[in-house]
Parts: structure tokens; C-alpha cells; sequence
């Protein structure tokens, strides 16, 4: 079993990037993975926070059971935002995106947000980096304030990820994601952070999902790879 946490659909209006759902699906069966988590890339026109192409998704996941919705928010829109997190739980999803570069917001825009995604029992995917907005440590507060809601730490703060680890370490509800990083410092989360912190991610298509997995392959011993690619997706989707 392999639960791939990152993969857009759409085409971005910032850099031309593309994902179909039918690239998806085959890249899912190539590489053996048995569910993806799916939400919007940041398209042109989505609609009040990503409403439109977050419409598209809750389309998808019934159309594909292997597919797991994740609703992408846009806090600037904030009321709109608190309609998505109903329609996300109603649909049958099981996350929220938040993407504060992408979307230029910060911590502070979107924390009134969580006490509806905790309510609602969805996990967060939040884009972190060494960007502004973006530093694990200015979302802190959050996770510490909400702790029956997981959060994965996409990119694991990418040149920050020292103090993503950090923060992993301490708090039980937040999960790596190693997407994008560099084969030496995936191997140091591993190590430091612990197979049992970390969630399969692929963020295609910026990366590869067979390159991804070859990291985990590479660097851990099987008897832990099945941390990563399904029993820490087991504990945070409660199967």
C-alpha cells in the first residue's frame, strides 16, 4: 500500500505546469500507489477561494475511489473560504490546502479557518519553505492550538527544514512531507525526525513519483518504508 499525499490537478497560471487526472491514474498504476490525495493547482479563474476547481475534485473522487479530495483554500477570501470547508466535508474530503506563497496570505489571515476544519475533522496540507509566510515556525501556534488536527508539512520548510523537524518532533499531529527535497536532506529528516513523522508525498507534477519513492527505497530498510508509504496514512485517515 502506497498513500501519495501531494499531487495537483490543473494548469498553473504562474509557471504553466500541468496534471490531468489521466496522468494521475497512470503514474498510480505504474508505481503501485493505492490512493492520492488530489487538489487545484493554482489555475487562472478559480473561482472565490478555488471554489470551481474544487467543485472539479469533489467530481473526480467519485468518479475514482482511489482518489482522495483536498480542498484548496484561498484565506483572502474569507468567507468564501468557510463555504469551501463545508462543501470539503459534505463532498467527502479528507484535507484542506493551504498554499500561503502561492496565495499570499498569512498565518494570521487564515487561523479563523481552523476551528471549522477541526470541527470537521479534515487534516491540513500546508505548503511551507523558506519563503515568507511560509516558515513552519509562524504556524506554530496553530498546530499547537488544534492538536486532534493533522498537519502535513509539505516540502518540510524546505531550506528551513531543520526547524520543520523540530517542530515535528514535539507535536504528535504534524507529519512530514519530503516532496522536492534533496536525497541528503531527506535522509536527515529520516534520521532526526523518524520514519513514523514522515507521509508519502510526490507533489507531481514538480516532481516524479517513482523518483520520490526511489529516495525511500534508497535510504530506509523495508521493515520502516511501510511507515511512510501507508502506516502513517493508515493513523491519519483512521483506517
Amino acid at each position: 500500500m502506497i498513500v501519495d499525499f501531494h499531487t495537483h490537478i490543473g494548469l498553473s497560471r504562474n509557471d504553466g505546469a500541468r496534471q490531468t487526472v489521466e496522468d494521475t491514474l497512470r503514474s498510480m498504476k505504474q508505481f503501485k500507489v493505492t490512493r492520492s490525495f488530489i487538489f487545484p493547482i493554482d489555475e487562472k479563474n478559480p473561482g472565490p477561494s478555488y471554489m470551481k476547481t474544487n467543485r472539479r475534485i469533489a467530481h473526480l473522487i467519485k468518479r475514482h475511489r482511489n482518489l482522495i479530495g483536498c480542498a484548496r483554500l484561498n484565506p483572502n477570501e474569507l468567507k468564501a473560504s468557510f463555504h469551501e470547508v463545508d462543501h470539503a466535508a459534505q463532498a467527502g474530503f479528507r484535507a484542506v490546502k493551504f498554499h500561503p506563497r502561492s496565495d499570499r496570505f498569512s498565518a494570521r489571515l487564515a487561523e479563523p479557518l481552523f476551528s471549522t476544519v477541526d470541527k470537521n475533522r479534515l487534516s491540513v496540507i500546508l505548503h511551507t519553505g523558506h519563503e515568507v509566510r511560509c516558515h513552519p515556525s509562524q504556524w506554530l501556534h496553530i498546530f499547537k492550538a488544534y492538536p486532534k488536527t493533522f498537519f502535513i508539512l509539505a516540502h518540510s520548510g524546505k531550506d528551513v527544514y531543520r526547524e520543520a523537524i523540530d517542530i515535528a518532533k514535539q507535536l504528535p499531529n504534524v507529519y512530514l512531507d519530503t516532496s522536492t527535497l534533496s536525497y541528503y536532506r531527506t535522509g536527515v529528516i529520516l534520521k532526526t525526525a523518524g520514519a513514523k513523522k514522515v507521509v508519502f508525498a510526490s507533489d507531481i507534477p514538480y516532481s516524479h513519483v517513482g523518483l520520490e519513492i526511489a529516495k525511500f527505497k534508497f535510504l530506509l530498510p523495508s521493515a520502516k518504508q511501510k511507515f511512510v508509504f501507508a502506516e502513517n496514512a493508515k493513523r491519519i485517515l483512521g483506517m
